[in-house]
């Protein structure tokens, strides 16, 4: 057991939704990868029950811009599915190349992405794109579901260009007595060169005290360059109003916690341009 915990290296596993592959996704997760030095992995997910429905003689697809409905099947269905997988294997392969990582691409369908999800370990990281379109994404449905059970960190990339953190964008960390969010937001800060940002969150000002002086005496143990505030706000969005006040690229949140086990992910990350790290769920 230990030579095989000493052998294995660290993966980000991006889960894709197969009707929305996004670059970007790539960049994000390749640069995240690249601070970790840990090996990219693609999860492109299938969805056969959507393959099967294709089938059903009421089944249409509407071209953008025409009136007529186009006959679909599920033979046709499988074909753009393969069109997306390549294209998002060319993204991978060229953010890999850029990053000089190394890569793999997987491809499984909804029924089996479990099995993907339970060979996780702690030490790598679930990607996947926040929702923040009209839609939500299959992964969703697919991955996404099995990520609530997840032993490592989820990482949510925020669309719309707040996915990836610019420099001097802190790392923020809602700390709450956990010492693995501290641990996380470390590694974060300093996979992205960026500041790391302590908020400090609890009841009464006796108990935030003693939790900002236990940051600040484990920042200077460990070494770690950051800045430890402590913060009233308790709800979703109170935090996300704080998260657009301090510019946070990045934020860790301890789902076991009492503040960050409150709160609202999905509409958090439609209050901040921040991508948000969920410890925890698993």
């Amino acid at each position: 057991m230990m030579a095989e915990q000493s052998l294995y290296r660290r993966r980000v596993l991006v889960a894709l939704d197969p009707c929305e592959v996004d670059p970007a996704d790539f960049e994000a997760s390749a640069r995240l990868a690249a601070g970790l030095n840990a090996e990219l992995v693609a999860l492109f997910v299938e969805d056969s029950d959507l393959i099967a429905a294709a089938d059903l003689p009421v089944t249409h697809l509407i071209p953008a811009g025409c009136q007529q409905l186009a006959a679909l099947d599920a033979g046709a269905m499988r074909r753009a599915f393969r069109v997306a997988e390549g294209r998002a294997r060319e993204h991978l392969s060229d953010a890999a190349e850029r990053w000089h990582l190394d890569w793999s691409f997987e491809v499984t369908e909804v029924r089996r992405a479990a099995e993907t999800m339970a060979s996780l370990k702690r030490e790598d990281f679930l990607a996947l794109a926040s929702a923040t379109g009209r839609r939500a994404v299959i992964s969703r449905r697919s991955a996404a579901v099995h990520a609530e059970r997840a032993p490592c960190p989820v990482l949510l990339l925020r669309r719309n260009g707040g996915r990836d953190s610019r420099r001097g964008q802190p790392v923020s960390v809602l700390y709450e007595g956990e010492e693995s969010a501290l641990v996380l937001g470390r590694d974060l800060a300093r996979a992205y060169d960026s500041p790391l940002l302590v908020l400090v969150a609890g009841e009464g000002d006796a108990a935030l005290a003693a939790r900002k002086a236990e940051a600040e005496r484990w920042l200077a143990a460990s070494g770690t360059t950051g800045v430890a505030q402590r913060i009233t706000a308790r709800d979703t969005a109170g935090i996300g109003r704080l998260l657009c006040e301090v510019d946070a690229g990045l934020v860790v949140v301890d789902h076991r916690a009492g503040v960050g086990g409150g709160l609202d992910i999905d509409a958090l990350t439609k209050q901040t341009r921040a991508s948000i790290v969920v410890l925890g769920l698993g």
